[in-house]
């Protein structure tokens, strides 16, 4: 499925078949972007420009390639293009009209001054006649400026990546290859395509390569946010990855802008500042546990004792100011503290019993469990619960890595991308494990990555990079990475992720959801850095069903990783 731009077309008349074309360019593979009536806007000599094209394909290894759609029946006379009733057709004809919005899209290049990017990038330009059968094109006698093997028929239906792939293959003017890097194609997309359409609000961070696949609400993400609508409680699962937190913002979001107050609530700090800092709506207040204990009892401690009495006494005298209540990292909530006031129950009461009853929904992932030593009685006595199945935030590669050692296979949605194989690099030596983590930085930053985060699977005052971390902050190439523990970045997420401190601890039973936390953050790119023996890596390896004859290549191979052999010298 190639990523359409907008996910659904444009208006359009139903005669020029733009609707049949639209579905079947969406059956292009995923490396594929589609943007439909792609509007150009520029102003020359204090003139205004505007042009449209009917479709404009992109593909990082191909270039880009624009399509002038003409259905109906179209004819040729005297070298000059008609419609099917005699009217000529504008601006020169199809092929003049697709080549004139290919230079626009040129120009497009020069106002952004990425011209040299556009001298190592295919630029193309083809013509499609949804109504005509190849068969006929043979009783045209093509003029100059137009050629069969750029022109797309009704033949091309069921055939299209081929088709596509096909015109790309054609060698242009000046023997242009594309060869684009992954800041180029990033350009591309963010300075010249982009602009043209918006993104569904989502938890991400800055837009890259392939992230306006991952901020789509999934099909099934809208069905569940859909099934809340008529359901005032709910439980929902799902493993990492799975779009939990962003499905309850989003619920949050349209409770509050109806008017409603929605407490929400988390465990990780870091994620609920991190929601705090990315909400523009006043009607809903984010709260860790503990932090909602303090600020709702007005104490410099959470007393879970006395926030029940609290609770109690305000749902008696009706004076609790919420409508909804959201809690994301549900698992984490069954801590004796918690549970021993019976405090998920009472928020429950309190909101279900009000005079106009609002909304209690409840997300967990019970393989996340690292904050406490149970699932809540509230969720595991539950007899509904509903499940997310499907990864959207990690590519395949680092989806099936994350959860290896937790023994379960990634469920992606269709047209994810693969992405590149995790690295993974295994000394003992703590100075090669510096260099190798400050290789695997500069390596993000050559791809564009800006957001980039460094966890580790120990505590940070165990960390082979303790002495060098300065307020959360490891400073290298005039960067500032920041750097956690898996467990406090829990909820989280990152375009790339360097996991250190892996031992062979790491994949005790009880630390394994540890790594799976941490490995399951990363987007694009995941970095592994070791400190096992050789014994070490054949004993994990062995344990997780792989043939350990050498070492390091199966314990890589058990984790769908790629083993680096030796630290690039970086100067």
């Amino acid at each position: 499925m190639a990523n359409m731009i907008p996910r659904t077309p444009n208006d359009y008349d139903p005669a020029s078949k733009e609707g049949l074309m639209f579905e079947e360019l969406d059956k292009l593979s995923g490396d594929y972007y589609v943007f439909h009536s792609f509007k150009m806007v520029s102003v020359s000599q204090g003139t205004l420009n505007e042009s449209e094209a009917d479709f404009v394909i992109f593909h990082p290894e191909k270039g880009i390639l624009c399509i002038e759609a003409k259905a109906g029946q179209v004819q040729l006379k005297d070298g000059e293009w008609l419609y099917g009733n005699g009217i000529p057709i504008k601006n020169g004809g199809p092929y003049r009209q697709a080549e004139r919005k290919k230079w626009d899209i040129k120009n497009l290049f020069i106002d952004k001054r990425m011209e040299d990017t556009l001298s190592h990038c295919k630029l193309l330009h083809a013509v499609w006649f949804p109504s005509i059968q190849k068969s006929q094109l043979s009783q045209i006698k093509f003029p100059a400026d137009a050629d069969k093997n750029i022109t797309l028929t009704a033949d091309s239906f069921g055939n299209i990546q081929q088709e596509i792939d096909k015109i790309f293959d054609i060698e242009i003017k000046h023997k242009v290859i594309t060869n684009l890097n992954n800041i180029e194609i990033s350009n591309i997309l963010k300075n010249i395509l982009c602009p043209s359409f918006n993104l569904i609000p989502s938890m991400a961070s800055e837009l890259s390569i392939k992230k306006n696949l991952f901020n789509k609400l999934l099909k099934e993400q809208i069905n569940i946010l859909n099934f809340l609508e008529e359901q005032p409680t709910a439980i929902i699962n799902g493993i990492a990855g799975t779009g939990k937190t962003m499905i309850a913002n989003e619920k949050a979001r349209r409770h509050a802008s109806s008017g409603d107050k929605v407490l929400f609530l988390c465990f990780n700090k870091n994620l609920c500042e991190y929601l705090k800092q990315n909400n523009d709506n006043s009607n809903i207040t984010y709260h860790t546990i503990d932090g909602f204990a303090c600020s709702y009892c007005n104490t410099q401690k959470a007393d879970f004792v006395f926030l029940k009495k609290k609770l109690e006494d305000d749902f008696y005298t009706n004076k609790f100011p919420y409508q909804h209540i959201i809690i994301d990292e549900g698992q984490d909530f069954g801590q004796d503290r918690i549970e021993e006031c019976d405090i998920i129950e009472l928020l429950e009461t309190i909101i279900l019993a009000k005079e106009n009853p609002g909304t209690f929904y409840i997300f967990y992932d019970k393989n996340q469990l690292i904050q406490s030593a149970r699932i809540p009685k509230f969720i595991s006595d539950a007899d509904c619960k509903l499940t997310l199945y499907k990864n959207c935030r990690n590519t395949k590669n680092i989806a099936t890595t994350s959860m290896r050692p937790i023994n379960i296979e990634p469920k992606l949605f269709s047209g994810a991308v693969i992405g590149e194989s995790p690295e993974i690099f295994i000394s003992e030596d703590k100075a090669k494990q510096i260099e190798y983590i400050d290789k695997s930085i500069k390596e993000c930053l050559n791809k564009g990555y800006e957001d980039i985060v460094i966890l580790t699977c120990d505590v940070e005052d165990d960390s082979v990079l303790d002495e060098y971390v300065q307020n959360n902050y490891y400073e290298k190439f005039n960067k500032k990475i920041f750097f956690t523990t898996c467990r406090k970045f829990k909820g989280l997420e990152a375009d790339a992720i360097i996991l250190i401190d892996v031992t062979k601890q790491t994949f005790d039973y009880n630390k394994k959801l540890i790594f799976y936390v941490g490995a399951s953050r990363a987007k694009f790119n995941l970095f592994l850095v070791c400190n096992m023996s050789e014994n070490d890596c054949k004993n994990i390896a062995e344990s997780l069903n792989v043939n350990a004859k050498r070492p390091y290549k199966a314990f890589a191979a058990a984790l769908n990783a790629s083993l680096v052999q030796s630290v690039i010298n970086i100067g």
